[in-house]
């Protein structure tokens, strides 16, 4: 096994023809997130044992499809995290936003993990190496950030794929909630999506989050039935 980089910061791990990348879940819970490029049961298996005896203290996927779940399953890791799939298309003109939604810059980025850390809980939260990876999830992405009194109090991240839109992150400061601003950054990143041939929209969701499940509902999204789930292999 090669590894490139040093942890905690993100590293490579190679082993062969396989390639997987590392970094730490986030400030608050030590496991380390995997993200396999190619390999197999027996490659994700090893990079658990190596992340775990450089002091993860488990290792866990992305979210993942049902259909991704067997390598993951056959290597000892086990479903910890679920999420929910919303969906909606985007025919037609989209609502625009009662608030000024501006594209972000590279500046923006501590602003933005401050929101997100108030934001969500600890096990949800992304720190400013997962919000560029959610950035880079989609081949043209976008950050979207509202403003008050020149303090952000918002931000979303929305690509597009060939034909369809990906909201990857939404989240309002608590300090501004209940103000409309995530339904302004909701439509906002419908718009930005449209603009770009994207057909459809989707994203997922933690199953307890009632309020932002109520905002997408009333938006038009429609729950899927399949969820996304995230696996874990804990340290022995």
């Amino acid at each position: 096994m090669r590894v490139a980089g040093s942890w905690p910061g993100r590293i490579v791990v190679r082993q062969g023809w396989a390639k997987a990348e590392a970094r730490p879940w986030n400030a608050d819970i030590p496991d380390a997130h995997l993200r396999l490029i190619r390999g197999n049961s027996s490659f994700l298996a090893a990079c658990a044992d190596h992340l775990i005896g450089i002091g993860a203290s488990g290792v866990a996927s992305p979210p993942l499809p049902d259909s991704s779940a067997g390598l993951w399953l056959s290597a000892g890791y086990e479903p910890h995290l679920v999420l929910d799939l919303y969906s909606r298309e985007l025919s037609g003109a989209q609502p625009d936003s009662s608030h000024e939604v501006i594209a972000g810059s590279g500046r923006q980025w501590a602003a933005t993990e401050e929101i997100d850390q108030a934001a969500f809980p600890p096990i949800w939260r992304l720190d400013e190496a997962g919000l560029r990876e959610a950035m880079k999830a989609t081949p043209h992405a976008s950050l979207l950030l509202t403003h008050q009194d020149d303090r952000t109090t918002g931000f979303a991240i929305v690509g597009v794929g060939s034909i369809a839109g990906y909201l990857q992150r939404v989240a309002v400061h608590p300090d501004h909630a209940h103000q409309g601003f995530g339904r302004s950054l909701v439509r906002a990143a419908n718009q930005w999506a449209r603009r770009r041939g994207a057909r459809s929209m989707m994203l997922n969701t933690q199953p307890d989050n009632e309020a932002a499940a109520r905002l997408y509902v009333s938006e038009g999204f429609e729950r899927m039935l399949d969820r996304l789930t995230v696996y874990r292999r804990p340290a022995p």
